[in-house]
């Protein structure tokens, strides 16, 4: 408890749900990396979490809509990392090569990973849930869009695609290879940022002055 004015002070039954739910939201996403999707129970997010039984349910109305509010959560933490570079960049190249380097130096190994892959196959299969992990998506799309533009405004990338048609591509390109190096370990990645940058450009044929 803090003190002011020498009295105790309880933080609010608001700040104490808002804890509560995060704590169970926490637990939910750790057990998701673990066990799958499938093997989720209430009973085991609420051990998990410290917390009784019957406070999962008051909280959330049942399972499926913890797991999406989990999901949700999750995939925003995963691609924060991601975000955050493509927002921070100075061009697009800086991405790619932090990406690709990432990729290189064991970020695969991440756990995270396997619980992003966890999370975009319930996706496929439920509706519900494709809204919030479409939304940290386009962010990262309209993020890699900007730079893109930037760098065609300045004559360094090729103006012949769309900055948002070419920011598309380049993001799933990012994600194939994130498959490709997940399934494949042995894969030598070492000349992929130099062929990215040569695709993206501006060569003699662009229309563009």
């Amino acid at each position: 408890m803090d003190k002011a004015n020498g009295q105790s002070i309880r933080p609010s039954s608001a700040v104490q749900g808002a804890a509560t739910r995060a704590a169970i939201i926490d637990a939910t996403v750790a057990l998701i990396g673990e066990v799958g999707w499938g093997g989720i129970t209430l009973r085991a997010v609420a051990a998990r979490a410290g917390v009784r039984h019957g406070v999962v349910g008051y909280h959330f109305r049942g399972k499926d809509d913890l797991l999406g509010q989990a999901a949700a959560a999750a995939t925003r933490q995963v691609l924060a990392q991601p975000l955050a570079l493509a927002r921070q960049a100075t061009d697009i190249h800086q991405v790619v090569e932090g990406t690709v380097a990432w990729y290189s130096c064991g970020g695969l190994s991440d756990p995270s990973m396997a619980l992003l892959l966890e999370i975009l196959r319930q996706g496929v299969r439920d509706s519900g849930l494709r809204a919030p992990i479409a939304a940290e998506i386009r962010a990262y799309r309209a993020a890699l869009a900007d730079l893109i533009e930037n760098g065609q405004r300045r004559g360094e990338l090729t103006a012949r695609v769309p900055a948002a048609d070419a920011a598309t591509v380049l993001a799933a390109l990012l994600d194939g290879l994130l498959l490709h190096a997940l399934f494949d370990p042995d894969l030598n990645l070492n000349g992929t940022a130099v062929a990215v940058r040569t695709l993206l450009a501006r060569g003699a044929t662009d229309d563009t002055p």
